[in-house]
């Protein structure tokens, strides 16, 4: 399977010039290097230290997209149990449609991701480079209810550190907006 090859969206080419995320240097870095037509094994091979991590970052402040057809099991999750279904014997019934989701409101999104930075750079402080790892739910919400559910996983995981009543003043910043 050959690497996964990554492209900036619209939002990662104008955190280039605009820099509002907040990125750390060389998330900026492998940002910037990101150009669509090299693989991650490209990226890895300039030493840039915890690449997948800086990815995993970008991704989940939706700055970088998976080029389709690239290598990424995100790309074409269905395209080969379909063709080997064909090919192996005749479907009698159409499969059921897979739920469709339900359009997301720009402005709701716009918000969230507002609120996925701000949450970046507050847990950045108590996990580290862990961060996107730990915060894989606050980086996946792409509704405010999905966010608020994430930030409720999340505070459980700052409880163990700073203790429960510091751990819902820290988030309550977050939720302050919602």
């Amino acid at each position: 399977m050959p690497a996964p090859i990554y492209r900036k969206t619209d939002a990662g080419r104008e955190e280039v010039g605009a820099r509002k995320a907040g990125l750390s240097p060389v998330t900026r870095r492998v940002l910037i290097l990101v150009n669509g037509q090299d693989g991650v094994a490209a990226l890895a091979s300039l030493g840039l230290p915890d690449l997948q991590s800086h990815l995993d970052t970008l991704l989940a402040f939706r700055l970088i997209e998976p080029v389709p057809g690239s290598g990424n099991r995100s790309a074409s999750p269905v395209a080969a149990p379909v063709t080997a279904a064909v090919t192996a014997a005749p479907i009698a019934a159409p499969a059921p449609a897979a739920p469709v989701a339900p359009p997301v409101d720009p402005e709701e999104d716009r918000q969230v991701q507002a609120l996925q930075r701000k949450a970046f750079l507050m847990l950045r402080q108590h996990f580290g480079p862990d961060t996107p790892t730990v915060a894989q739910a606050v980086f996946a919400a792409r509704t405010l209810p999905d966010f608020r559910m994430a930030l409720d996983g999340i505070e459980a995981k700052l409880a163990i550190y700073m203790g429960r009543k510091q751990a819902t003043r820290e988030l309550d910043t977050l939720r302050g907006g919602l």
